[in-house]
């Protein structure tokens, strides 16, 4: 694989990392924390490649909704809290 499939295949995995980050985020809540970053420059790529995963996790999501008889949403049962006797 040369120079190019390289770059492409780990644009690629760059990618489903960020989708999979906003879809944590979007399940529970959790952001990742780029103040941690020292450096400007970076925190904007870090945020760069945040958004381009939320924005392909949209896409995905709109995709699902558009074919209704492939995707179909499921009722996750709530936990029951157990009460003491």
């Amino acid at each position: 694989m040369g120079l190019v499939g390289t770059l492409v295949h780990a644009s690629f995995d760059v990618v489903l990392i960020a989708m999979c980050l906003a879809g944590i985020r979007r399940a529970t809540g959790l952001t990742l924390q780029t103040s941690y970053l020292s450096s400007k420059s970076h925190q904007r790529i870090l945020g760069t490649v945040v958004g381009v995963g939320e924005r392909m996790f949209d896409v995905a999501v709109a995709f699902m909704y558009a074919y209704p008889s492939v995707f179909r949403r499921e009722q996750v049962p709530r936990p029951r809290s157990e009460s003491p006797d």
